[in-house]
């Protein structure tokens, strides 16, 4: 049984950004071959979040040691294989904010440092799956504004166990145990 959690999202792309957020491979393996039959509503949510996650953090514009040291930061976190550096990254930041024009420079591997400047800003917020959601839900929004027509998807059952399962993992030890009183207490008069 699931404690039904109010969930704004409501794309198979969205369940699948929340999964690999999340950090949970098996859940968004599983998603992945629906959520990758649009990826330009795939690109277009997590270009939503990017935006999102943005406006949250809230960075000076005018004070470019500020973007590269948080371009740096992000980079530490990314891979290395990806290849990109934190030159682009500050670029893509700048970009969003209207500070530097778009050139024709298209970046070596497109969505790797927005996804990357959104997985710093879930860690360095300590953004909580209701949280990540609504993030989610904001991308998935840009994305309709900007004229991407995502189909709606709503897992079933077992999925949203899953998801369940992977917020409790989410959440630490100390955490789930809560998790578990309280979501257990949902079923008690």
């Amino acid at each position: 049984m699931t404690t039904r959690r109010a969930s704004g999202l409501s794309t198979v792309q969205g369940h699948y950004w929340h999964a690999v957020l999340l950090g949970d491979r098996s859940l968004s393996r599983r998603l992945q071959p629906r959520a990758f039959l649009d990826r330009r509503a795939l690109g277009g949510v997590l270009l939503g979040m990017f935006r999102v996650v943005l406006r949250w953090l809230d960075p000076d514009p005018s004070n470019s040691a500020e973007i590269r040291q948080f371009a740096e930061r992000v980079m530490r976190y990314t891979y290395a294989s990806y290849g990109v550096p934190a030159d682009e990254v500050s670029r893509r930041i700048l970009q969003e904010m209207g500070e530097v024009p778009d050139d024709d420079v298209k970046p070596a591997h497109p969505g790797i440092a927005e996804l990357a400047v959104v997985m710093t800003g879930v860690r360095d917020l300590e953004l909580k799956p209701g949280h990540i959601d609504r993030m989610i839900t904001g991308g998935e929004e840009f994305a309709r504004q900007w004229g991407i027509t995502l189909a709606a998807y709503r897992p079933g059952p077992i999925m949203r166990w899953r998801f369940e399962m992977a917020e409790g993992r989410w959440y630490g030890y100390a955490a789930r145990r809560r998790w578990s009183a309280e979501r257990m207490g949902a079923f008690t008069d």
